[in-house]
């Protein structure tokens, strides 16, 4: 199932991104700008990651070579978000499941609250006895905690959608899920936190679907959605 997640989860990644408005791109964050005035451009390329560390190499500085890297992963835009991506703080982390409902004084086993408070050195909290500050840049195991946590939410989110309206204090009265089962517009703006499009309700109706036609019950499908979609909206990697 963990696996089908995070297939299903590139979907929504691709479309949870929100635009300017601007007649560039869609992928341009602040409207027309000079791809060499980017962290991607030809100025600033030093600070790519250094494939050889520990062998005395300064990493990729040919500019050639980093030219066809940055193209590989996407316009100038696309790799500069890539380069200013960082981590959900632990603090904030808890502020979204508490808006979203979640039930923080769940101790049961792989729920949502005890994954967050069992989870925080993998999550990258501060270490202030050793000095340690809060991770900023994510790492595997952040994300891959990040979304055990969200798998956990989906599964409190659901029951109470499905039957329903979100359990969420800035959403009140607000339905994610249909009568027909299918996701709301307004639902999953409410979900993300952000202007959710007709993609998104594409995108998160899809999902549930597919993992219905690959054997998973309704239920499942629309947690498989939910966690998708939540994970997309949260995350820039």
């Amino acid at each position: 199932m963990n696996m089908k997640l995070a297939a299903l989860a590139l979907g929504p990644s691709a479309l949870a991104l929100v635009t300017a408005c601007t007649n560039a791109p869609n992928d341009v964050l602040l409207g027309d700008m000079d791809p060499n005035s980017l962290a991607s451009g030809d100025n600033t390329q030093n600070h790519n990651q250094n494939p050889n560390a520990g062998t005395g190499s300064n990493g990729i500085t040919d500019p050639s070579q980093v030219s066809q890297q940055n193209q590989s992963v996407g316009s100038p835009e696309v790799v500069a978000r890539l380069h200013s991506c960082s981590k959900i703080t632990y603090a904030a982390l808890a502020n979204i499941l508490n808006e979203h409902g979640v039930d923080m004084s769940n101790n049961k086993e792989n729920s949502p609250a005890m994954l967050y408070t069992g989870g925080a050195a993998a999550l990258g909290v501060a270490d202030y006895p050793g000095r340690v500050a809060e991770m900023i840049i994510p790492s595997t195991a952040a994300l891959a905690k990040e979304f055990d946590i969200m798998v956990a939410m989906s599964l409190e989110i659901q029951p109470l959608a499905a039957a329903g309206t979100l359990a969420m204090s800035s959403c009140p009265n607000t339905q994610l899920i249909d009568t027909t089962g299918a996701f709301t517009q307004d639902g999953l703006t409410c979900l993300m936190g952000k202007p959710a499009t007709t993609d998104h309700v594409t995108i998160a109706n899809g999902v549930a679907q597919e993992a219905v036609s690959q054997g998973l019950t309704q239920q499942q499908g629309q947690q498989l959605a939910i966690a998708a979609i939540l994970q997309a909206a949260h995350t820039c990697e």
